[in-house]
């Protein structure tokens, strides 16, 4: 069972993974639907000034597309490739993460057993030196999900073809004055903890109104003791991962953060690290201006909405954030000010259906603003000429 084979790899709590899972399987009826709707378009022209024309647009595959796996979601972000990217007719070559290849490939065997060919889907076992190699082939597409180093060099050596990139996230969120308190510590903890913090979208950093901050951090902090390291949290992937989330904590503390609970590996099998929870007055440090990926979260007390907003957008990253308030007008006000592709308001973490718009700003993707399924479709537009006399423009 793939939920089974993700979580031994991984070593993710089930839940997590049967949630996405169940996502991938509603995924697969929501891009037919959209698939449905992909017709070639009229395209309007002026017949004052070109007259006896018709412009058809049509939309047709990519041709190959490389995907480049990763491991902390392996199966679901696999899977809103795999569904939009064959239903328009692309092929694919596929290197899953060095960390999930029995992910890889049983996903493989899946796609081969529901009838693709073996050449229409093809799986390279291999590590960082494959996904090198696929880049700078002559695939006619890119897909990639992952920390914004290997975005960047994607970027350098893929030459000029389309990009589909999911980079690295530093999501902040925003507790308002107003905000529920018991709701609010609730969704942070879930949003910033589950999945071992290694998620693109967890929350990465709070700030909290210097009003409600006497009541709220107490309350968060002591909440969060009762959450389980090995049961809810999960470990790191590996022992590397577990050592710079330390070394970040570490280097926080140096630079004056207080630990207010955690910060320290956990002894015994697996690479589990304590759920942490770091108070700070600063932030220009590593834990804040960086995407730290394991269960570390720092606390900012704020005079008020406004400078979270500020410094919440003070960051190259912009995939997504969250805001807690009980006045929806305000939550709305304030979404409209965050620099970032998603906004939840009340809720964390929760993306559309299969990543449906899970697009970031700034450098934390390519492209934006379009349909996962539209992706991987290019356009061809038609202009026919449907008569024998010459424009009235040309040469005489």
């Amino acid at each position: 069972m793939i939920i089974e084979l993700v979580r031994k790899e991984g070593g993710f709590p089930k839940a997590d993974i049967e949630a996405v899972y169940l996502d991938v399987l509603d995924g697969f009826d929501y891009y037919i639907e959209e698939y449905k709707k992909v017709s070639p378009i009229d395209f309007p022209i002026n017949p004052e000034i070109q007259p006896n024309t018709q412009t058809k647009v049509e939309f047709v595959p990519h041709g190959v597309i490389g995907h480049i796996g990763i491991w902390n979601y392996p199966f679901w972000q696999t899977m809103i490739t795999v569904i939009p990217a064959l239903l328009t007719g692309n092929s694919i070559v596929y290197k899953p993460s060095e960390y999930a290849t029995m992910t890889g490939l049983k996903i493989s065997g899946m796609v081969h057993e529901a009838g693709v060919p073996e050449n229409v889907f093809i799986t390279l076992i291999g590590g960082a030196e494959i996904g090198k190699e696929i880049v700078k082939s002559d695939v006619d597409a890119i897909v990639f999900t992952g920390g914004i180093d290997t975005g960047l060099d994607i970027v350098k050596n893929a030459g000029i073809k389309p990009l589909i990139l999911e980079l690295s996230g530093n999501d902040a969120t925003i507790v308002c004055s107003d905000a529920d308190i018991e709701q609010t510590i609730r969704g942070i903890a879930w949003g910033t903890f589950t999945h071992g913090g290694q998620n693109c979208i967890r929350i990465k950093r709070i700030y909290v109104a210097k009003s409600i901050s006497e009541k709220f951090i107490p309350m968060f902090v002591e909440f969060c003791k009762r959450i389980d390291a090995k049961e809810d949290v999960g470990p790191l992937i590996r022992e590397h991962a577990r050592n710079n989330v330390d070394r970040v904590v570490k280097d926080a503390v140096k630079k004056g953060a207080k630990i207010l609970l955690g910060g320290k590996k956990i002894k015994g099998e697996g690479f589990f690290y304590e759920p942490t929870i770091l108070l700070i007055d600063r932030d220009d440090l590593e834990v804040t201006k960086k995407e730290t990926f394991g269960p570390v979260c720092p606390i900012r007390i704020v005079k008020n909405e406004g400078e979270a907003v500020k410094l919440a957008n003070d960051t190259k990253y912009g995939l997504g954030a969250t805001i807690w308030t009980q006045d929806y007008r305000k939550g709305m006000e304030l979404a409209k000010r965050l620099e970032v592709g998603t906004v939840w308001i009340n809720d964390s973490n929760m993306p559309l259906i299969c990543g449906e718009f899970l697009q970031g700003w700034k450098q934390s993707g390519i492209p934006s603003s379009q349909k996962r399924l539209w992706m991987f479709l290019k356009k061809r537009t038609v202009v026919r000429h449907k008569s024998k006399e010459p424009r009235e423009w040309w040469f005489s």
